[in-house]
């Protein structure tokens, strides 16, 4: 791994003698393909039973960066010998003195390329499968200007080779049996023996006997683990809803209550302490109800319960609705609401929903702006949908936080002392602006204010009713 001078994280990864350079050096027409790491387990826990199973003499090198989980990775490889040549090459952090090797396990020193990688090789007569992965430097997200993020193990994407070629498997055990040479000289002998034993010389038509299978139990593991996942899903979305909406009218009826006195409170004459508690009381009130609605309005979403009637309806009615419902806000920071909407333009929305997202990003814009700034709400036609832009003159919002406003409960640091909110807002427009069909993008310069712009399907003119 190639390191700056000042010890930080790496810019790049260099591997020299790499078990994947090699394979595509012996094979330039190897396509390697991206996946994830619970790919990349599940399809290596595949070969590893196929290997079990196999009748002929078959040995499997496997190799893991074990992070830490030496005492079950080197189980599961103990329990495997039990009936197949199975050596486990280890590499990465340090293990327990006692665990450096036994007779299922080869120790490579740190800094070894194939510490790189995760590689499984099982070779036999009727079966040679190689399977390898090298961290994907490419599929990594890296922010503007800083530093690769780091991804979560389940998460993290390798580049991988996986062939039924014998002298594709072949190559890459030389490699590996390199590498064991290089730092366990005293297992090389035993471990290129085992590979002499089982070089694989199977036939076209056995090959792709073996490919066959290997891929339909991929396939049909992938397959079962995602129908559990789907299946898990829908339990656990169908029960949020349930909660959610029993919650929301739990909730409501004390909270209506205490609305409904509040209010009456605040028409009654009061001594100004007990007012203001009582516009405490109202205002918080308020804000909890709000939330009510915003988690229940997500979880909706979420399960398709939402109900979403689209007609084609004038993008200045939409206007219309949302600036008079924002305008009592407006007023109190002195935010002047300008709006410029050209005649004729028209969206095949839901009018409610539509609206709702418009004052979600008005009240924001409102509530960030500086005071006495310029709230502008302006559209436009592009291609087959209509651009309907709200723009701001506050701060904006720095390039490494646009990624984070959109989710749940998030909070700007740069909003005013005391700004209130429940940090939904943002969450429920961008998911009620996807089920309307449309998305909701954002765009801000620190120092020059934002621009949230809500994009929505195009309808003509004369499909609105009269």
């Amino acid at each position: 791994m190639r390191r700056g001078d000042s010890g930080q994280a790496p810019d790049r990864i260099e591997v020299h003698s790499s078990l994947y350079r090699a394979l595509l050096e012996h094979a330039p027409g190897l396509r390697p393909t991206a996946v994830s790491k619970g790919a990349l387990v599940a399809a290596s826990h595949l070969i590893e039973g196929l290997v079990a199973e196999a009748d002929a003499p078959t040995v499997l090198l496997s190799g893991f960066q074990h992070l830490g989980h030496w005492a079950a990775e080197r189980d599961r490889y103990l329990r495997l010998s039990e009936d197949s040549d199975v050596i486990a090459v280890f590499a990465g952090e340090e293990p327990p003195p006692e665990w450096q090797t036994d007779h299922v396990g080869v120790r490579l020193a740190v800094g070894n390329p194939l510490e790189q990688e995760w590689f499984v090789l099982a070779m036999g007569p009727s079966l040679a499968i190689t399977l390898c992965g090298l961290d994907g430097a490419a599929h990594r997200r890296t922010p503007e200007g800083g530093e690769p993020l780091p991804e979560a193990e389940a998460d993290r994407v390798f580049d991988v080779v996986w062939s039924f070629d014998p002298d594709v498997a072949q190559a890459a055990a030389d490699v590996v049996v390199a590498a064991i040479q290089r730092d366990a000289p005293e297992r090389a002998d035993d471990v290129r023996a085992r590979v002499d034993r089982a070089r694989p010389t199977p036939t076209v038509t056995e090959v792709a006997a073996f490919a066959d299978q290997a891929t339909a139990g991929l396939l049909e593991r992938l397959e079962h683990l995602h129908r559990r996942e789907r299946a898990a899903d829908r339990r656990a979305s169908g029960a949020k809803t349930e909660f959610l909406s029993r919650m929301s009218h739990e909730l409501r009826t004390p909270l209506n209550a205490i609305l409904g006195f509040a209010q009456l409170l605040e028409g009654s004459e009061l001594p100004p302490e007990d007012a203001d508690g009582v516009a405490q009381i109202s205002r918080a009130g308020r804000h909890l109800l709000t939330l009510v609605d915003e988690l229940l309005d997500i979880s909706r979403i979420e399960s398709g319960a939402l109900p979403v009637d689209p007609t084609p309806v004038p993008v200045e009615v939409l206007a219309a609705d949302a600036v008079a419902l924002a305008a009592p806000g407006a007023r109190d920071r002195g935010i002047a609401i300008d709006v410029d909407i050209p005649d004729g333009l028209t969206v095949r929305t839901d009018r409610r929903h539509a609206v709702q997202v418009l004052l979600n990003l008005l009240a924001n814009a409102v509530k960030y702006d500086r005071p006495d700034g310029t709230v502008t709400l302006t559209a436009r036609r592009d291609g087959g949908y209509v651009r309907i832009d709200v723009r701001d003159t506050g701060p904006g919002i720095a390039a490494s936080d646009l990624t984070e406003i959109f989710a749940p409960f998030t909070r700007l640091r740069s909003a005013p002392a005391g700004t209130e909110g429940t940090g939904l807002g943002l969450t429920v427009s961008r998911t009620l602006a996807e089920a309307l069909g449309g998305r909701l993008d954002v765009a801000s310069t620190l120092g020059a204010g934002s621009t949230f712009t809500l994009v929505l399907p195009a309808a003509d003119r004369g499909d609105v009713a009269g």
